[in-house]
């Protein structure tokens, strides 16, 4: 298994047959009942054991998006309805279970889904630590603060993982106009074990790395001028497309997240270590006193699910084996590298992404897409390039799991693992 994010975009290929559920609908939707959770995994789970996830809940507090039980249901239901018209069928959303019984959104599951005919499920995890009097209330969090909703997607990532099954989790707000299901199986991203989407700019190929920023925000200016003799990557780094050169660390987005299920089910892979990771730090955090900023408000990105997937993502990021030892250098723009001073900029980025680590060289390599097999088709493709400035390139880092010795910036148990594996 292996690990990470940032891929483009695309019509993917491969055909979308198969992409429908392989039985109908369990009766009994308790995910936190693990018969119930099997049942629903094998019926709503295709023949190749993919299942598509999206979350639905009642939301509240200052950092939440207010939907209505209405508007979320709206968003739910067009998402289905757009996957179906692409031919993926095999889909579950899930709701969060407030264990409030008088709460009018306590199950949005049983109270407005199955009712539309939509098959769902539902899960309470970590309900009980921010329920009125419970510690995570001083974090500011509460049933339904929109962390307990992604929450429960990543549990559900790692314990469907665990046993066996592919997860493609999706935020309702996507559009997708294409089957993401057989774009994920198709080149340039069918040898990755994870993928996200992200929050920073693309890599791309260009000139200099320190050319001006391309998004609208000016952080992580990922430009790769490509420079395969530097890398001297193996065959195992180019079965990824042609590798060629460091990439900033990117800022990863959870609102399109794609795992795959290790080999063998009830093994732990490293992909399913990002999620199940992020889940037993934010439940320890929870239960323990807030954060304070610098004026003394309480800070609750540590308990938020996407700065904590990025933290556990940047945590497990290494550098891939086989790649030169000329060519692990920092990206002139890598504000996760250590040896140089950072610009305003870089610095209030860093501040932002409390996670980074302070490394030696950038652990993230930028591939081109392959045209032909070989080593030598990826260098003669790469010097036919001639100031290809925007190509799209995917941004990718291979996983290690944490040891006692890496920089875990955790709060909880390190994890020893020998394995390491590339993601995308």
């Amino acid at each position: 298994g292996g690990g990470g994010g940032g891929g483009g975009g695309g019509s993917g290929g491969g055909g979308g047959g198969g992409d429908s559920p392989s039985g109908g609908c369990p009766q009994e939707a308790n995910l936190e009942e693990p018969q119930q959770f099997d049942a629903m995994l094998a019926a709503r789970a295709s023949a190749r054991k993919d299942v598509v996830i999206t979350i639905l809940g009642p939301t509240s507090g200052t950092r939440a998006i207010k939907m209505e039980e209405e508007v979320g249901e709206a968003f739910v239901l067009n998402l289905l309805s757009t996957l179906a018209s692409v031919g993926v069928t095999n889909t579950l959303p899930i709701t969060t279970h407030l264990k409030l019984p008088s709460h009018p959104g306590n199950n949005l599951c049983l109270s407005r889904l199955r009712p539309r005919g939509v098959c769902c499920a539902y899960s309470g995890v970590g309900m009980g630590v921010v329920h009125q009097g419970a510690p995570g209330r001083a974090w500011t969090v509460e049933e339904t603060h929109p962390y307990m909703l992604f929450l429960q997607r990543w549990w559900l990532t790692g314990q469907a993982v665990w046993r066996g099954y592919s997860v493609l989790s999706l935020d309702t707000d996507l559009h997708l106009s294409t089957n993401p299901l057989a774009m994920l199986r198709a080149p340039p991203y069918s040898t990755f074990d994870a993928l996200m989407q992200l929050d920073s700019a693309w890599a791309v190929q260009g000139d200099s790395e320190g050319q001006v920023p391309t998004d609208e925000r000016g952080q992580h200016v990922n430009v790769v001028p490509c420079r395969r003799r530097l890398l001297a990557p193996s065959a195992a780094v180019d079965a990824h497309g042609c590798a060629c050169g460091a990439v900033p660390a990117p800022l990863l987005n959870t609102g399109f997240v794609y795992v795959r299920a290790a080999a063998a089910a009830g093994a732990t892979s490293l992909p399913q270590l990002i999620f199940n990771r992020s889940v037993a730090k934010i439940m320890h955090r929870l239960a323990r006193p807030p954060n304070h900023d610098a004026k003394g408000a309480v800070d609750p990105h540590a308990v938020w699910a996407q700065d904590v997937v990025n933290e556990v993502a940047s945590e497990m990021a290494s550098v891939h084996p086989g790649v030169s030892a000329a060519g692990r250098r920092c990206h002139t723009r890598d504000s996760a590298c250590s040896p140089r001073p950072l610009s305003a900029q870089d610095a209030r980025d860093a501040k932002r992404r409390w996670w980074l680590p302070r490394l030696p060289h950038s652990v993230w390599l930028a591939t081109h897409r392959r045209t032909a097999a070989g080593a030598e088709a990826c260098d003669a493709a790469d010097a036919s390039r001639r100031a290809p400035n925007d190509l799209q390139l995917v941004a990718w880092t291979s996983l290690v799991a944490p040891t006692a010795a890496a920089p875990t910036r955790a709060d909880g148990a390190a994890l020893r693992a020998a394995a390491t594996a590339a993601g995308a």
